[in-house]
């Protein structure tokens, strides 16, 4: 990164990794702030890294995963936000309610859930995606393929348009 890396230049892309995830804005706000506050804190320990998008989303997912846990643990597991949300940058092969793609998501294990994100709302290529949750870019591929299959079980209506893996 050069001299001049502004954490805030992300804002956007870290809180609509965060809102996607997160499904609230509040939420989404929160989780946005603690990555920017953390990065500023910490900025001369970063100055390193050869991706800064990849390596704020990274930092992201530890803060969404550890809001989720202290959301847990104050609110319940089975505590569901009733603010609307919206999905719009999803393309799907029919259009739906939003609260349904939310709920097919939410059966979903946690990392294909992330890697459905990632991809459908984030934009992110399958070898962006590897290096965010640590793994190969055919591991990554393998796994966004099981994460479409099994949110088309949960969800028929949902089908992903134009994907084409591997070539990303």
């Amino acid at each position: 990164m050069a001299e001049s890396f502004d954490p805030r230049d992300y804002l956007d892309e870290i809180y609509r990794y965060a809102y996607a995830r997160l499904g609230s804005r509040e939420e989404a706000e929160d989780v946005s702030m603690e990555v920017i506050q953390a990065i500023c804190r910490y900025r001369s320990e970063f100055s390193t890294k050869q991706d800064p998008t990849l390596y704020l989303i990274g930092v992201t997912r530890r803060k969404i995963a550890d809001h989720c846990r202290q959301r847990n643990r104050q609110r319940g597991r089975d505590t569901v936000s009733i603010e609307g949300t919206s999905v719009d940058s999803i393309t799907m092969a029919s259009a739906m309610e939003p609260s349904a793609l939310l709920d097919s998501l939410d059966h979903l294990p946690e990392l294909q859930r992330d890697v459905i994100v990632l991809k459908y709302l984030c934009g992110f290529s399958t070898e962006e995606i590897g290096k965010l949750i640590g793994k190969s870019t055919q591991a990554a591929n393998s796994l966004l393929q099981r994460s479409r299959e099994a949110l088309t079980r949960a969800n028929p209506e949902l089908r992903p348009q134009n994907d084409k893996e591997g070539k990303n």
